[in-house]
């Protein structure tokens, strides 16, 4: 009786230390975050006071390292900073209404490597628009376009035509500005919708 006892205790020891071993080896890497992760959720995040840098225009608002050009003078609208762990994002509102028109973001750190998006409303959810640049924040330069890309939330049960392209404002690279446009057609059970939209963006001067 006592032996077998024994023998049992020595069983459940090497069951025990046998698992602690696989789940060990099994314990997955850490992610070390070193590139951009190309899908940009804008979350509710932080909100924060919206700060101008000086080089900006009246039609030019600040992410982080990157501006993006609006068609109204920010005196006529409100800007609403928020920051989430991987995000800068701002809110643009009708200053009489309090209406969202536009919902930008920045993807924060990865060096020179930057991704930009515009949130778009649907009729059944929002399209984001985003890119993925290469900047020289130095010379305040877009060196290229690594990727444009769009995010669906949710995604349709049908998107046709779908086209999104992104262009240098003065025919080359390095530029000052770059422009991303994308022509869509969304499919629903019972609706349907055509957009097209774009947004300009640049590099803020340091």
């Amino acid at each position: 009786m006592k032996k077998s006892y024994i023998v049992a205790v020595l069983l459940a020891a090497v069951i025990f230390i046998s698992v602690l071993v696989i789940d060990r080896d099994e314990e997955p890497i850490p992610n070390s975050k070193k590139t951009i992760e190309h899908e940009a959720p804008s979350g509710p995040g932080v909100v924060s006071d919206y700060i101008d840098p000086p080089a900006l225009t009246d039609h030019q608002v600040a992410l982080d390292d990157l501006y993006v050009k609006i068609p109204y003078q920010k005196g006529d609208i409100v800007l609403t900073k928020r920051t989430t762990d991987d995000y800068i994002i701002v809110d643009i509102t009708a200053q009489d209404t309090g209406e969202l028109l536009y919902t930008y973001g920045e993807a924060a750190g990865h060096g020179n490597e930057k991704l930009v998006f515009r949130e778009v409303p649907t009729r059944e959810g929002k399209v984001r628009l985003q890119m993925v640049v290469e900047i020289d924040s130095e010379a305040g330069l877009i060196r290229k376009v690594v990727e444009t890309k769009v995010v669906y939330d949710p995604k349709p049960e049908k998107v046709g035509n779908e086209t999104i392209s992104a262009i240098s404002r003065s025919g080359e690279f390095p530029a000052e500005n770059v422009e991303v446009l994308a022509s869509l057609y969304l499919n629903w059970v019972n609706e349907s919708q055509d957009l097209y939209e774009g947004y300009e963006i640049g590099v803020i001067e340091k």
